[in-house]
């Protein structure tokens, strides 16, 4: 356990380090912080505090930086810390207003929108297709050997594919019409299983209505994988820390895969709190030097997916989390109101 003054003169290293990306010394500490004690008492505080692997000596003549455990002790005692201000906040929630009302196309605004608050690679992970029911179809005829599906689900997510079928002279509203009074409300499971109970007297029509709940079954279990929206990867080079470009080309490697990304995040699909995972917490070695922030997102009380920022250790954590909360708190209530609408 730290005392308080080990405490104090801990937050004020993390946080000059932040600020500042150099070493910090005890001199620069007592010159800026109002701690109420000498430069030699700082310096010992930093020493022992050294010992207890909070903080770290790049070099042997260099002041301190922070260890991961120093950023956790930062961290812990930031999560209550504001840090956007009201105006940044009231701007969130006007973007989200006139933010596109599909899903697909919210989801990459809000990595955009993410990225641009933190200046950080911002993830958003969509719901899964496959865990979706679909709440409508559309037929549309575009020549007499195909038709487009366009597939609405429950969660506002918005499929469509080409079907290659013979229409003929078979009436499509007609078929459209079955279909969504026989499909609305399931899955795709469901929905496979119920296309070998349909028996019309019109065997043509069957035979096509029985392709068609195939296609549309097909359509949603194909996204089997939440599906991942990036932003502001390029922002990754404009940070002090990757400048070494073999860090560059790990993680731009590992962001290219989704799969990757759900395992970094999947985490926070199973709290409601924000989840702060820094360098070695992660146990992917590709991030070992980057902290990731997430958060889930809900409709009704049911988690939908995540979203979150991957950046350095040394960030501006209480921005990077306010950022991702508020974020979170917007996409859920815009989600909402494209699921009521």
């Amino acid at each position: 356990m730290l005392d308080a003054r080990k405490k104090a003169i801990l937050f004020v290293a993390v946080q000059e380090y932040i600020l500042t990306a150099d070493p910090v010394s005890s001199q620069r500490l007592v010159e800026k912080y109002q701690l109420g004690v000498s430069s030699a008492t700082v310096r010992n505080e930093l020493a022992l505090l050294e010992d207890l692997g909070y903080l770290r000596q790049p070099h042997t003549s260099a002041g301190r930086i922070p260890t991961d455990i120093g950023y956790r002790f930062y961290v812990d005692n930031t999560l209550d810390k504001p840090g956007l201000t009201v105006q940044e906040e009231e701007a969130v929630t006007e973007l989200f207003s006139a933010v596109n009302r599909e899903m697909g196309a919210m989801l990459h605004e809000t990595t955009q929108i993410l990225s641009h608050l933190t200046n950080y690679v911002a993830v958003v992970l969509a719901p899964s297709f496959k865990k979706s029911t679909l709440k409508h179809v559309d037929l549309v005829s575009i020549s007499s050997r195909h038709v487009l599906a366009v597939l609405i689900t429950n969660k506002g997510q918005v499929l469509k594919r080409i079907i290659t079928i013979e229409l003929a002279d078979k009436g499509l509203s007609g078929i459209e019409h079955f279909l969504n009074e026989r499909l609305q409300g399931m899955g795709p499971a469901q929905i496979s299983a119920l296309k070998e109970g349909v028996d019309l007297a019109d065997r043509d029509t069957a035979r096509l209505i029985r392709h068609l709940i195939g296609e549309i079954a097909d359509i949603m279990a194909s996204e089997d994988k939440e599906r991942v929206f990036l932003g502001g990867t390029s922002s990754i080079l404009r940070q002090r820390e990757f400048e070494d470009l073999n860090k560059i080309e790990a993680l731009l490697n590992s962001l290219e895969h989704g799969y990757r990304l759900l395992q970094w995040l999947e985490d926070s699909l199973r709290t409601e709190k924000v989840l702060v995972k820094i360098g070695s917490e992660n146990t992917d070695q590709q991030i070992k030097d980057c902290t990731v922030i997430a958060s889930s997102y809900h409709i009704d009380g049911e988690t939908l997916g995540t979203l979150g920022i991957i950046g350095p250790t040394r960030m501006d954590y209480a921005r990077a989390i306010s950022s991702v909360t508020i974020i979170a708190d917007n996409l859920t209530r815009a989600l909402t109101e494209l699921r009521s609408g």
